[in-house]
């Protein structure tokens, strides 16, 4: 699945009668629809499979209360590529230096964080988007070039 550097926001404003507004980066959304706390969960399923990668969703209560969480699309609704790579493609990403046989990963940063005084470190992750990236996920020491993988949260 994709993750763009900037997640779309899709954002719920609740009334006091539990009706909903929805709006997608500022647009409003579904505007033709009466829409209630119960559609809250169908329309972020209709936004993430109509994108195909997660967004960003905030809810805003009528008494001023916020929520925030990463929602990634279901793994049916990620559209499938419209054709594969020919294998006799060059890669666009390319290292040397491997051990015959060595599995290779590419590691993508999603978050930094500090080691602790006994070189320890817990980076927390919304959890629609540990979710959809927790296998194969490492933790690599910029400075000592340590990788670990992902513990069982701390």
């Amino acid at each position: 699945m994709k993750v763009p550097v900037v997640l779309t926001t899709v954002r719920f404003d609740i009334d006091t009668d539990g009706q909903l507004e929805v709006s997608v980066d500022g647009q409003p959304h579904a505007g033709d629809r009466t829409l209630s706390r119960d559609d809250l969960r169908s329309i972020v399923h209709e936004v993430t499979a109509n994108l195909g990668t997660a967004v960003r969703v905030e809810v805003h209560e009528a008494d001023g209360t916020t929520y925030s969480d990463i929602e990634t699309p279901a793994e049916s609704a990620v559209p499938a590529a419209a054709e594969p790579v020919p294998e006799t493609a060059s890669p666009a990403l390319a290292g040397a230096g491997f051990r015959p046989g060595e599995q290779v990963a590419l590691a993508y940063v999603v978050a930094r964080q500090e080691a602790d005084a006994n070189g320890n470190a817990a980076i927390t992750l919304p959890p629609g988007l540990l979710a959809a990236t927790r296998h194969g996920l490492v933790l690599l020491g910029l400075t000592s070039l340590t990788v670990a993988p992902v513990e069982a949260q701390a």
